[in-house]
């Protein structure tokens, strides 16, 4: 079977990991389409991989480069399809973005017989709206997708309910994204970080970017009631808001403040903590999708602390510690368990690593995904 990708972070060479575990699968000749140029974590980044010997990787032009919902291929699209001639085109982009109308409607003139399926990260029931002037435009979109495609690929439990009551009546199926394999340490590496007691003065910090809904000052106001030394690795525009909550809360001193680094270098700092925390605080348009830090923290042996915002609290389960959102004291309190009870810590990261083990991984997301398409063009019931 042919299969086509829409993916505009497929400009990242990081992000094409899972392209190569699906071109693993005999039956599969895959295909990617990848921008050009895409502003990607805050970067204007050029395409990184152009070729690879296991799949053909097209390239095309954007506009509103780096707007998920508004973003466009203006030159590209058109020929992928037409030069591949896809029985299957995966959207790695939500239904209601102008990538995947354009794609609805170019497939249905270009290659007619081609099954199309969306994937989907929505964890907010939005009733139609997309806080923007162009939500006619938005909903339109969505509605002709919904009708066009044949399933919907969900992220999470949550997102496939919230696709159902959005009027998706198509397949979905769950199948989240992976981590890339060096996030998860070897099962002896795991046993030997499990004897390593919490330190008297314990490194706890958040990775990500420095924006509002991150809820980092939230953190920030949680550290004068725990003992150790805050790490906060990353940048953004709230940074100079964070920085003056720290000397309101005269902890300046304990904060050890770092600029984003590129993806294969979070490995490094995340490794450095005992606790890893992540405080998102949920908005009236947004809440939190995954957290896929907190994955590579758990793949890393790395205690982890979530707020309530979002899919936060499925993605940890029994793996680490929920704190209510906005609330310093209950964050603090979940941090002074994490350091007060090893027993405890130790059995919620053992089973953290083996989530990520066996649900958050390419190998497993491409298998699904492979199980999708088959059972797509043989009409048979996906078997996981």
């Amino acid at each position: 079977m042919r299969v086509l990708i829409i993916d505009k972070t497929a400009v990242l060479a990081a992000n094409h990991e899972r392209y190569k575990k699906i071109a693993a699968h005999s039956d599969i000749e895959l295909a990617v389409l990848s921008p050009i140029h895409w502003h990607e974590h805050m970067h204007d980044v050029r395409v990184e991989k152009t070729s690879d010997p296991n799949y053909r990787i097209f390239l095309g032009k954007t506009l509103w480069s780096g707007s998920y919902s508004r973003g466009f291929y203006w030159r590209g699209l058109g020929q992928a399809i037409r030069r591949f001639k896809p029985d299957l085109i995966q959207l790695l982009e939500e239904p209601w973005s102008f990538f995947a109308g354009q794609t609805a409607r170019l497939a249905s003139r270009l290659a007619p017989q081609a099954q199309l399926l969306f994937y989907t990260w929505e964890n907010i029931l939005r009733h139609g709206s997309y806080c923007s002037r162009l939500d006619p435009i938005h909903r339109r979109i969505e509605q002709r997708v919904f009708s066009q495609a044949c399933a919907g690929i969900c992220a999470t439990q949550t997102a496939e309910r919230v696709l159902k009551e959005r009027g998706f009546q198509g397949k979905t199926e769950v199948i989240p994204y992976g981590i890339p394999q060096h996030f998860i340490l070897p099962e002896e590496d795991l046993e030997e970080k499990l004897t390593r007691p919490i330190p008297e003065a314990p490194r706890f910090g958040y990775i990500g970017r420095l924006l509002e809904m991150k809820g980092v000052e939230t953190l920030i106001q949680a550290l004068p009631e725990v003992p150790g030394r805050l790490v906060i690795l990353g940048s953004g525009l709230h940074e100079m808001g964070l920085r003056m909550t720290a000397q309101i809360a005269g902890v300046s001193d304990r904060i050890e403040w770092l600029p984003a680094v590129p993806p294969e270098a979070v490995i490094e700092h995340l490794s450095s903590l005992d606790v890893l925390v992540l405080p998102s605080r949920t908005t009236p348009v947004w809440a939190e999708q995954l957290g896929r830090v907190l994955l590579e923290a758990m793949g890393s042996g790395v205690s982890v602390i979530g707020s309530s915002s979002g899919c936060i609290p499925e993605v940890i389960g029994e793996s680490g510690y929920i704190f209510e959102e906005g609330n310093p004291g209950s964050l603090a309190q979940a941090l002074l368990r994490v350091f007060g009870d090893q027993a405890d810590r130790n059995e919620r990261r053992r089973n953290g690593w083996e989530k990520v083990r066996s649900r958050y991984t390419w190998d497993r997301f491409a298998g699904d995904l492979a199980g999708v398409f088959r059972g797509i063009l043989t009409n048979k019931p996906f078997q996981p």
